[in-house]
């Protein structure tokens, strides 16, 4: 039952990951027979009842609200603040919204997409599985990179027991965004002077351009875990669940772009208008993650850590760092 309750708080925050169930002893079962008295929001769980989550978080993953290996293709330096509000139903069902707030061009945090959330957690003595879906709404008109994905797809399957809890996921991702930015290329043309035959002569042509974009990515992860629950930490009614695992990721992922300033339109440049950028299915990255559950009462605090090494050759750096903390309460 304790870790119902620890799924149960990996809701929608700016870097989220799932949790395993516990092994239950002759020991732990008396302790959560002696938590039952105190704990509301336990008492909540063990009466089956529908109840809220509202919680706000903060980290630098922008693409998944579930799949980390998504987010650590984008990482960069900004910070993503992420309210959000689930509605959980008994029968494992839940539904949720949340929003996306970083800073714009000018400095300012502003928003940059909400997510629509539907879900459904299974919780078995054997195993553990569930799936969540995400629609991302955004201003399709701007250009903005960080509203690459607009559909998001995540499910999992875990093992509910044992010292080492294997599991794995499977994720998908795509959608369309505009994007501007400054572009250099030189071209070789042939001038009709001076005569009789002309001459060859190497141009720069530069300046800003546009793109219209349309990415999807898979992936597929095996990772191993294992929890680690402390009770009455601080106080009588708090528990604290720290899972530490390790993760392979595989995946493949297609990017199209399209170029929309007129010069493309141009015979000698037209080849050039349209492009496709493709990886094929393979072992993408190694990672590690780190999560950690703090609860007392109807209250929860969650920082996380996720490690991600990319394997193939690449000009960007290897190592991606994704953190995010959130905070919340059940009503």
């Amino acid at each position: 039952m304790n870790k119902i309750l620890l799924l149960l708080l990996l809701s929608i925050t700016a870097s989220c990951t799932y949790a395993q169930t516990n092994r239950s002893t002759l020991e732990e079962q008396h302790l959560l027979d002696s938590m039952f008295k105190h704990d509301e929001f336990i008492k909540l769980i063990k009466k089956e009842k529908n109840y809220v989550e509202v919680s706000v978080g903060i980290g630098n993953g922008l693409f998944s609200t579930s799949n980390n290996a998504a987010n650590a293709t984008g990482i960069n330096k900004q910070l993503v603040h992420s309210p959000a509000v689930m509605y959980r139903l008994k029968n494992g069902l839940n539904f949720g919204l949340s929003g996306f707030f970083t800073e714009d061009d000018l400095g300012q945090v502003a928003l940059y997409q909400a997510g629509l959330n539907v879900g459904y957690d299974y919780y078995g003595d054997k195993i553990t599985t569930g799936f969540l879906g995400t629609r991302y709404l955004s201003n399709q008109n701007k250009y903005n990179s960080k509203s690459q994905y607009q559909n998001d797809f995540y499910g999992y399957l875990k093992r509910a027991k044992g010292i080492i809890q294997p599991g794995v996921a499977i994720g998908f991702s795509n959608g369309v965004y505009k994007e501007t930015a400054f572009t250099s290329f030189k071209r070789v043309i042939h001038l009709s002077n001076p005569p009789p035959n002309g001459r060859d002569s190497l141009i720069i042509i530069s300046g800003q351009d546009s793109t219209n974009n349309k990415a999807n990515y898979f992936s597929f992860s095996v990772n191993i875990e294992h929890d680690f629950t402390f009770y009455k930490v601080f106080s009588k009614n708090d528990e604290l669940n720290i899972v530490p695992s390790l993760i392979v990721n595989a995946g493949s992922d297609k990017l199209t772009q399209t170029h929309t300033n007129q010069i493309y339109n141009r015979p000698a440049f037209n080849a050039r208008k349209k492009s496709d950028f493709s990886n094929k299915f393979q072992i993408q990255s190694i990672a590690a993650s780190l999560d950690v559950v703090y609860m007392i009462g109807k209250f929860f605090v969650q920082p996380n850590l996720y490690l991600d090494y990319y394997i193939p050759k690449t000009t960007e750096k290897k190592l991606n760092v994704i953190f995010g903390i959130a905070v919340g309460v059940y009503l």
